[in-house]
């Protein structure tokens, strides 16, 4: 495929990427969860960068979550409304998946780590570039208790300094966190798309709770 966008917006981090031919562009925004004012301006401005008319798209991916539950449907409402505008396909990658991407050569554990509030944990686990666990949703003790038998952890993701570097040894941090990772979620978006086709038009994104609102109207135990 000659133009692929991916939009990343699961976390506070807003994450655009352009795919034209052999070149790529990449724009990243720390906009504090303003996705719903930010994205459309970032994808125009990335699609007049690489001198690419949206016409030209064909193919699209967003992140499936976890994440922020306002971000996920703003990315994959967004990429829904693209995709049908455009009559383009489109497909969506676990949060976790690529998040963890590229990173197969550690020996060790890599755990992609995003923030679920109330003192929890978006992750997962990966050897060798293969998910073993998750995604889960675990309090950082929860999360330590099942990585006790690694000796060797790396944290990654947009919230891996929250995490206790005081908890064990044997524990390293992903230095370049804070970046976005919409071209590792455009490359993922590809092969799945490759492998399974098309996304459902009535799929939507992975929540691994409920929101705030469906609690305050059913309760946590329903």
């Amino acid at each position: 495929m000659n133009c692929v966008l991916s939009v990343d917006t699961a976390s506070p981090l807003l994450s655009v990427c352009l795919k034209k031919g052999d070149s790529w562009f990449e724009i990243t925004l720390q906009d504090g969860l303003k996705h719903s004012e930010n994205l459309m301006n970032t994808i125009l401005l990335i699609l007049d960068e690489g001198k690419v008319k949206k016409e030209d798209l064909e193919l699209l991916v967003c992140t499936e979550g976890p994440g922020s539950f306002t971000g996920l449907r703003i990315g994959m409402s967004t990429v829904k409304g693209l995709s049908y505008g455009l009559g383009i396909p489109y497909t969506a990658v676990k949060t976790t998946d690529y998040m963890a991407y590229g990173y197969g050569y550690f020996h060790g554990v890599v755990v992609p780590i995003l923030d679920a509030r109330k003192k929890r944990y978006y992750c997962a686990l990966f050897v060798g570039g293969k998910n073993i666990m998750g995604p889960l949703d675990l309090s950082e003790d929860d999360l330590f208790e099942i990585l006790q038998e690694y000796e060797r952890i790396l944290f990654t993701g947009p919230d891996c300094s929250m995490i206790s570097e005081e908890k064990r040894p044997g524990i390293y941090k992903d230095g370049n966190y804070f970046q976005g990772k919409s071209r590792q979620l455009l490359e993922l978006g590809m092969l799945r798309f490759q492998n399974e086709g098309p996304f459902s038009e009535d799929a939507g994104p992975v929540y691994l709770r409920k929101s705030e609102a469906e609690i305050l109207l059913y309760g946590d135990n329903n």
